[in-house]
């Protein structure tokens, strides 16, 4: 779906001074979304031997390391890298991540998956940057959207990063190439909004990134999310609002 590896691949690098919010600006999202998109050609089709109840890893999959590679404000926790194992039932096929440690043998399947496996995010490192507050926010949101089979494929949220996005989002959505067209009603809504690019606000103790997405089943959202500044970086609140709703009409 064009569309949603559209979405997948707009993680956005920003800089901003501290402690403020700043006027809109694109902050390198363009320049990111070209990073990644080698990461996403790469990566290709679902693996054959992923494609079966109980899939066992070989070593020629997708690395999840490589995200933290080109995200260059985040790190991982020394001593921890990522690692998943990959779901395929009656339902689709995904992928969940943790963090692993460098001494542990990798999680080639959910049967070497501990009982305490450890939340990926709570060993990702921000430089304290706004633009690391929100490479953060959106690893959070993205990084297990990839290797997505049927019905896994409702999970395609993702930024918008301009206003020129929205107007290549529009465009997709009203061709009825995948789904319903969008309403005229809702696509001039969501021409005239006006905050589309992310804001940053760092306090001494929190850290506040609002964002605009999209979803094919449900439309632009504004995304507004609480993060604790110190590590780990626990996102203590999530408030989202529809703004324009869209329904693409499709069901996996």
């Amino acid at each position: 779906m064009k569309t949603q590896s559209f979405l997948i691949l707009s993680l956005i690098l920003l800089s901003l001074p501290a402690c403020n919010k700043e006027a809109p600006t694109d902050y390198g999202c363009s320049d990111t979304f070209t990073a990644l998109s080698p990461l996403y050609q790469d990566m290709g089709i679902i693996p054959e031997h992923f494609r079966v109840e109980n899939p066992v890893e070989n070593g020629t999959e997708f690395d999840p390391n490589r995200f933290i590679e080109v995200l260059t404000h985040l790190s991982m926790e020394p001593g921890y890298v990522l690692d998943y194992v990959y779901t395929f039932d009656g339902m689709g096929g995904y992928p969940t991540l943790f963090a692993r440690p460098l001494d542990s043998p990798p999680y080639l399947s959910w049967a070497d998956v501990p009982e305490d496996a450890e939340e990926y995010l709570d060993h990702v490192m921000v430089d304290d940057t706004p633009a690391g507050y929100l490479q953060y926010t959106l690893f959070s949101q993205n990084a297990e959207q990839f290797y997505l089979y049927w019905h896994a494929g409702y999970n395609d949220r993702g930024v918008v990063c301009t206003s020129g996005d929205v107007k290549v989002i529009l465009e997709d959505i009203s061709d009825g190439e995948f789904g319903l067209p969008i309403p005229i009603a809702e696509r001039l809504k969501a021409l005239a909004i006006k905050q589309v690019e992310p804001v940053i606000t760092i306090g001494a103790e929190t850290v506040t990134v609002e964002v605009l997405t999209f979803t094919m089943w449900g439309g632009f959202y504004r995304d507004t999310y609480t993060l604790q500044r110190s590590f780990p970086h626990t996102i203590l609140e999530h408030e989202e609002e529809n703004i324009v709703p869209y329904d693409c009409g499709i069901m996996f």
